[in-house]
């Protein structure tokens, strides 16, 4: 029975993965920080678990030697865009020095390993008109954020690791990955609870947004978890492949279509304040070379917003 590790396991792209990869008859252990004890809870039956931080390197050697995996999923970071603005310092020190411990764990304790960090979509910056969809193997990395730089250094990082030392470790640019149980730090998440409050009356039929021109590629978190599974299984070492639907879909029809699941009726009002400094226009991927594995997105968009915003119904009634 293979051991699969999988580091940010009480994340929402963590816990997918690790029952799916119970399911299939994985040995699966995780590791994350104490302050996700509650989150931990909820699939305590499924994994060893681990925990502490990445930034903690006699941590991490522990966990390694004691578990041994043959696959090691990195999803441990600082994980919301948009966030990186705030906390400049977490993201670099978390996404870059605790990557950097990660690798460097692996290298001595399981070499041999197939190695999956999570990478970004972030990474790309503002693409121009004309290399849209992104090919993930021509178009440049130019981030535009702090969290996008953190994710580019670490796969540039995750590369030397490949070809310096033989590091058997493929690369993921993940999209903008969605779903339900996430905390209302992302727009998508935050229109959610803000639609469901005003459903349950819990607030004033008035919803403060940000920029709702801009587009996303987005994908429902339960196929992106079955990606990772593929590129696990059959990805080639060091290549990149994006995980991504292969569709945008503007903030303001993501908006539309969760007050027209509602079934209510709202005044939207800009909030500045919701605004980032930059933002990229449009992030849209091409599917074209993991989809060659054998992957495609399975949930429409229309049902993973329904079921955030069922979610956000269920957590705020409790």
């Amino acid at each position: 029975m293979k051991k699969v590790l999988i580091t940010g396991i009480t994340g929402m792209i963590g816990k997918h993965l690790a029952k799916l990869m119970h399911d299939q008859g994985y040995q699966v252990g995780g590791l994350s920080r104490a302050t996700s004890a509650t989150r931990y809870m909820s699939v305590k039956p499924f994994y060893k678990h681990y925990q502490g931080d990445i930034m903690d390197v006699k941590f991490l050697r522990m966990v390694w030697k004691e578990f041994q995996p043959d696959v090691v999923f990195h999803l441990a970071a600082q994980a919301y865009n948009g966030e990186s603005w705030k906390a400049e310092d977490t993201t670099y020190q978390l996404n870059i020095q605790g990557s950097r411990n990660v690798f460097e764990t692996c290298l001595e304790f399981s070499p041999n390993a197939r190695i999956i960090p999570a990478c970004s979509s972030a990474e790309y910056g503002i693409v121009p008109d004309e290399m849209l969809p992104i090919d993930e193997d021509k178009t440049p990395l130019k981030p535009l954020t702090p969290y996008g730089v953190s994710k580019a250094a670490m796969e540039m990082m995750a590369r030397q690791f490949h070809l310096n030392y033989g590091l058997d470790i493929v690369l993921p640019r993940l999209f903008i990955h969605v779903g339900p149980d996430h905390p209302p730090v992302t727009a998508l998440q935050n229109f959610a609870r803000q639609v469901a409050s005003i459903k349950l009356g819990l607030q004033e039929p008035v919803m403060k947004v940000g920029n709702l021109t801009s587009s996303r590629d987005f994908v429902d978190v339960r196929d992106g978890a079955k990606a990772l599974i593929l590129l696990a299984e059959k990805g080639i070492s060091g290549e990149v492949y994006n995980i991504c639907a292969g569709k945008d879909w503007t903030m303001q029809e993501s908006l539309d279509i969760l007050i027209k699941i509602a079934g209510i009726e709202v005044k939207v009002e800009t909030d500045p304040a919701l605004f980032r400094p930059s933002d990229e226009k449009v992030l849209l991927g091409k599917t074209d070379k993991i989809e060659k594995l054998g992957w495609k997105t399975e949930i429409p968009f229309e049902q993973t917003l329904a079921d955030i915003y069922s979610n956000w119904v269920e957590r705020l009634s409790k």
